[in-house]
């Protein structure tokens, strides 16, 4: 995949992800929150069909299974065998929980506490449980195809995973840098003083940088890769070089902008009407801007290594 064409699909991945959070705002009705969606939408479908007439309420009992068993489908499909056994029972209880996350979204009232009684807001809660629900279970189908891939996988088929994961990965972190920028946007309106405007483009913009900054490094370490795997000895210690330059950047920005936005916090707390204590550390790009400065390093020494052993030989 090229360059403009992975940015092109991170920017509409940003895009989307941006427009379901503002969505979530301004229709709260049909978008409750990022982790119900698209299963929220298909239940107030089916929840409204089932009211029109007995027809519609047996097309939406059988819209109902029939969306829930496609993930069985698959994985009767699947190539038996002990290797596929724990990706095929994922799909079985994926059908399963979008079964009950369905009929959950349509019926949330039969799902509310006994103790609290059922709100609008709560209603959306159970909701966003449902679909979360989901979504973690095809995370765990993900997982466990990567880890049979990547113990099966010969060497050109590791660095194709690879690849594919990097790709993956940098269109999560677009994503959440659109979450994390509407956030911070919507916050704004909520502002009373121009200090807590000023704190909250100021947060927003730090709290995109680091996202920004790992995007830069996987399109960087895409391109070591494409040399790595075709074995192009004299462009891998410059372009494993590149990657640390940006890593070390990353690093040092992500690290110095976390502790300028705790300092200005203190700065202005006598003129912010609200003092935020969940003011917090990038932890995840942190560990990969290291894993990938180890990495490239790695590489690097590794060729300088080889090259001085073919000179003593």
């Amino acid at each position: 995949m090229k360059k403009r064409t992975l940015l092109i699909i991170c920017f509409a991945a940003a895009a989307v992800l941006a427009a379901l959070s503002v969505l979530t705002n301004s229709f709260p009705d049909i978008f409750s929150s990022v982790t119900a969606f698209p299963f929220e939408q298909i239940a107030a479908g089916l929840g409204r069909l089932s009211k029109t007439c007995w027809a519609g309420k047996g097309l939406a009992v059988a819209l109902w299974i029939g969306i829930s068993a496609i993930p069985a489908m698959f994985a009767l499909r699947y190539k038996k065998g002990k290797e596929t056994r724990a990706e095929r029972a994922a799909l079985y209880f994926l059908s399963a929980a979008i079964l009950l996350a369905l009929y959950g979204m349509v019926n949330p009232m039969l799902f509310g506490s006994k103790i609290v009684p059922l709100s609008y807001d709560y209603s959306k809660i159970i909701k966003s449980i449902f679909g979360l629900s989901v979504w973690s279970v095809v995370i765990l189908y993900a997982v466990l195809r990567l880890v049979r891939l990547f113990r099966q996988g010969s060497k050109e088929q590791l660095f194709k995973y690879l690849r594919v994961a990097l790709y993956t990965l940098c269109v999560i972190f677009a994503a959440v840098a659109a979450l994390s920028t509407v956030d911070g946007i919507t916050s704004l309106g909520s502002s009373q003083t121009e200090s807590d405007r000023f704190f909250g483009v100021v947060k927003t913009i730090f709290t995109l940088l680091p996202y920004l900054f790992d995007i830069a490094i996987i399109v960087r370490m895409l391109d070591l890769f494409v040399i790595t795997a075709e074995d192009d000895p004299d462009s891998v210690v410059e372009t494993a070089n590149r990657v640390s330059r940006v890593c070390c950047v990353a690093l040092g920005t992500t690290t110095a902008i976390t502790a300028a936005t705790n300092l200005l916090q203190i700065a202005l707390m006598r003129q912010l009407s609200n003092v935020s204590v969940n003011v917090t550390i990038p932890v995840i790009s942190i560990a990969f801007t290291v894993f990938a400065l180890l990495f490239s390093r790695l590489i690097a020494e590794n060729k300088k290594l080889r090259d001085e052993n073919d000179m003593i030989i």
